[in-house]
């Protein structure tokens, strides 16, 4: 009996521990894309085998902002194993720019009320590759008892911008 006390304290203790989905279990069923920063055959999608990301890959050029603003609004049909809920927690952009430009990310689940939003605004006279990470302040989290949603993922580049990847932090609760 004191085992068990101690197992299921730990498991408390240890972020991480028994509350993600087990390897592979995740999966995108759909990936759909459109707008001016996405043209056709310009994206992809992936989940780790950790289930701990979603990154999202742009081929060359897709995402240029070019000195205008684009966006591109992502629908990522996904599944997991009933008992889990998640969130995105936070989201890594990789690309360059050139003089000033700005992201702004919002993400919300279709069905579900809310939506979390990060922005980050690159000053002059930099250019060349870039790397950061934002995390939302606002997390929003479907239903439990769910084994699917769809994620709703929209992205505005001003100015001078080009994004290779985003790679979205997944929180996972179990229910």
């Amino acid at each position: 009996m004191v085992v068990l006390l101690l197992l299921g304290l730990l498991q408390l203790a240890v972020p991480g521990l028994a509350q993600t989905p087990p390897s592979g279990t995740v999966k995108i069923k759909s990936f759909k894309y459109a707008g001016s920063g996405c043209p056709p055959g310009s994206f992809q999608g992936v989940v780790s085998d950790d289930v701990q990301t979603l990154t999202v890959i742009f081929s060359s050029d897709t995402s240029d902002s070019g000195p205008e603003r684009r966006s591109c609004q992502l629908s990522v049909g996904l599944t997991y194993p009933a008992g889990f809920a998640f969130t995105l927690e936070s989201v890594t952009f990789r690309g360059s720019f050139q003089g000033s430009a700005s992201v702004t990310t919002t993400y919300y689940f279709s069905g579900i009320p809310g939506t979390g939003r990060v922005q980050r605004s690159l000053p002059p006279p930099v250019e060349g590759n870039f790397e950061f990470t934002e995390q939302f302040s606002t997390l929003i989290h479907p239903e439990c008892g769910s084994e699917s949603v769809t994620l709703n993922i929209h992205t505005i580049l001003y100015n001078s911008i080009t994004v290779s990847a985003q790679i979205f932090g997944l929180g996972w609760t179990e229910c």
